[in-house]
């Protein structure tokens, strides 16, 4: 069998495994998931994404070139805790519950991972050799179909609009960090500026944390200590 048949078989095997979770977990809805926490609920209609990349990677030595700590542990905790300590202060600014609000976004960061383990960490590397657009494309029509969204509408044709930008974005960023978290923490961002979780939190609010938290990544992204970055100067010498 060719790389691209293989490729091709990997990638149906990824897909089937990801949609028939969202399935079983969106439409199926078993009468267990009525009975569990509502966090974990939510995690658990994500996990297809998660458990179709696992399975490519690990049984199929199929490739994933994004790490969880690929940036180190200590950005990749500050990452992560910028958005969720901004969110609950404005919670707690507002009157409302902090460790309410840090949950809600520690969940939804936690459910874009996810997956952005099978959209971007395995799917993405899997299409590596294509050219950006045609990659980025693929990948939104995929995300879009997972999403059980079949009705032709005009909402629908902004949601696919909407992923494919996400898909460009989120792309992009995987790309250039190679961090789960990064890719995780872009594709939250989109959640919770949607999110009827956190509806008593003004927009303006929800706008000006996503666009600290985006900006505070990025630059803890680039941060080179400079020791570390005079040591490499001189192994380079």
């Amino acid at each position: 069998m060719n790389d691209q048949a293989k490729k091709i078989g990997a990638i149906s095997i990824f897909f089937i495994i990801a949609i028939s979770l969202r399935y079983y977990t969106s439409v199926v809805n078993p009468s267990f998931l009525s009975e569990i926490n509502p966090y974990l609920k939510a995690l658990l209609q994500g996990i297809g994404p998660l458990v179709g990349g696992l399975i490519l990677v690990k049984f199929f030595n199929r490739p994933n070139f994004l790490k969880l700590f690929s940036l180190g542990f200590a950005k990749t905790v500050a990452i992560v805790l910028i958005p969720i300590t901004l969110f609950s202060l404005a919670g707690f600014s507002l009157g409302l519950s902090s460790r309410s609000i840090a949950k809600i976004i520690g969940t939804f960061i936690l459910y874009a991972a996810f997956e952005e383990y099978g959209w971007r960490g395995y799917l993405q590397s899997e299409l590596s050799g294509m050219k950006n657009v045609y990659k980025y494309l693929l990948i939104a029509v995929l995300w879009f179909v997972w999403h059980l969204n079949f009705e032709l509408s005009v909402g629908n044709l902004i949601f696919f609009l909407a992923l494919f930008a996400g898909s460009y974005g989120i792309g992009f960023v995987a790309d250039r960090s190679k961090s789960l978290v990064m890719a995780a923490l872009f594709h939250s961002f989109f959640n919770i500026f949607q999110a009827g979780e956190l509806a008593e939190i003004p927009l303006s609010y929800k706008l000006s944390i996503i666009g600290i938290s985006a900006v505070a990544a990025i630059l803890i992204m680039r941060y080179k200590n400079p020791k570390t970055a005079d040591v490499e100067v001189e192994l380079a010498v």
